[in-house]
């Protein structure tokens, strides 16, 4: 009874993050964003503290948390095994 599982969306290896009410436009939020997709974590980081465009520290701030989290699951997860 009952629906079927979904299937993850993501693989175990990658994050996504969201941000809610962020006041910039989407095209302005494409160009930062561009920056860091693919990139490993540090890197990301690295481009956002020195990025000049104002709506990378909303992204940094929201990437950070997301990679927090992500560190914290997963090490729950290798405990469990």
């Amino acid at each position: 009874m009952g629906k079927p599982k979904n299937e993850r969306a993501l693989k175990d290896t990658e994050a996504m993050a969201r941000a809610q009410m962020m006041r910039i436009s989407a095209q302005k939020l494409n160009l930062v964003a561009g920056l860091i997709r693919g990139k490993k974590v540090a890197t990301a980081l690295a481009n956002l503290t020195f990025s000049r465009k104002r709506v990378a520290g909303e992204v940094k701030k929201t990437r950070s948390n997301k990679s927090t989290n992500k560190f914290i699951l997963l090490s729950r997860h290798k405990r469990k095994k």
